[in-house]
C-alpha cells in the first residue's frame, strides 16, 4: 500500500539524512513543514519529493528570505 504521509524520522530516512539534518532543512525552507494531525506531526510524501527535486536541481521553490522584513 502506498504511503501518503511520513513521520519525521521516516521523512529523514527517505532522504538518507539524519532527523537533525531534516529539521535543519525544514527550518530553512529546503523541506516542507509538517502538518499536525491529532498531536502527530506528519509530512506529505509528495511535498517531500517535490522539495527534494528542487534541492537536487538547485532550484528553491520557496526562499525563506522572502518572508524577512528589511
Amino acid at each position: 500500500m502506498p504511503r501518503f504521509a511520513l513521520r519525521r524520522e521516516e521523512a529523514a530516512a527517505s532522504l538518507s539524512v539524519s532527523a537533525s539534518t531534516f529539521d535543519k532543512w525544514v527550518g530553512d525552507g529546503r523541506m516542507p513543514k509538517g502538518r499536525k494531525v491529532d498531536g502527530l506531526m506528519l509530512w506529505d510524501t509528495e511535498q517531500v519529493r517535490e522539495h527534494w527535486l528542487a534541492l537536487r536541481d538547485g532550484v528553491m521553490t520557496h526562499n525563506p528570505l522572502d518572508e524577512m522584513v528589511l
